[in-house]
């Protein structure tokens, strides 16, 4: 036993970090019984998109979006994006795909219900803190069929930290299967927030409202992560009570988020 042990440990240190946490987060997904050829496939990419963002996090020059500068996209957003849709696409040529910058460059609809099988694929949720080195972003890769969310995949590569949830089969975060921290009221909740890319006085004032009737409410906490992904996710693992979104547009939806 002794002599398994010590080739064991041999054979993983002999192998990239890359390969040690892949090999991790497959077998959990095989032992939890996810064997979908979807899940897998969402995983896989997750993780390669991951890998991807630990080699470049801190180092990417951004363009920007808008015309305030607020709203970044990098190299590795668009090289991830297209690593996603390259990979979905070789698998099921005939589901559409949602993605996050393809969208704002006007290159596909955003309507999760416009085909039976649509992807929704985020590169990098939190691409300000990826800009500026802030270990707080995530790729989010989901499945709608019918314009209903069937699978999510979720990979934190700062953490190592991989979600993934399938309808009817439960949600888990490395293995252990996720639970809400079953807070009942703000004066003993952790809220999560995010203020979005509004910067007008009107939306400052709404947000500075918003902020200040969850301060008056005694809320425990008011954290702001700078990734809705992650919020979501911190949420769904009873790390956090609530999260709280900000101002959004009606007439720009954005269903990565």
């Amino acid at each position: 036993a002794a002599a398994s042990l010590a080739a064991i440990a041999l054979y993983t240190r002999r192998r990239r970090p890359a390969e040690v946490r892949r090999a991790r987060h497959m077998a959990w997904l095989k032992a939890i019984g996810f064997t979908s050829v979807e899940a897998s496939l969402a995983v896989s990419l997750a993780l390669e998109c991951g890998e991807a963002m630990l080699c470049t996090a801190g180092r990417a020059s951004a363009r920007w979006k808008d015309e305030d500068g607020i709203d970044p996209c990098t190299a590795t957003d668009e090289a991830n994006e297209r690593r996603v849709i390259d990979g979905i696409r070789a698998r099921f040529p005939t589901h559409a795909v949602i993605g996050e910058e393809s969208a704002a460059s006007g290159g596909a609809a955003v309507d999760p219900s416009a085909a039976p099988s649509t992807w929704i694929v985020d590169p990098i949720d939190g691409t300000q803190n990826f800009v500026h080195g802030l270990p707080l972003c995530a790729v989010s890769i989901g499945l709608c069929e019918n314009g209903v969310p069937v699978l999510g995949v979720v990979y934190h590569p700062s953490a190592d930290e991989l979600y993934v949830g399938v309808r009817g089969e439960g949600s888990y975060l490395n293995g252990r299967r996720l639970a809400t921290d079953g807070c009942k009221s703000l004066a003993s909740a952790m809220v999560l927030t995010c203020c979005g890319y509004e910067r007008s006085a009107e939306g400052a004032a709404r947000i500075a409202t918003a902020y200040a009737a969850l301060l008056l409410a005694r809320v425990r906490a008011v954290r702001m992560l700078g990734s809705t992904v992650l919020h979501v996710c911190h949420v769904a693992a009873g790390r956090a009570s609530a999260m709280y979104s900000g101002i959004y547009r009606r007439d720009c939806p954005k269903p990565w988020d």
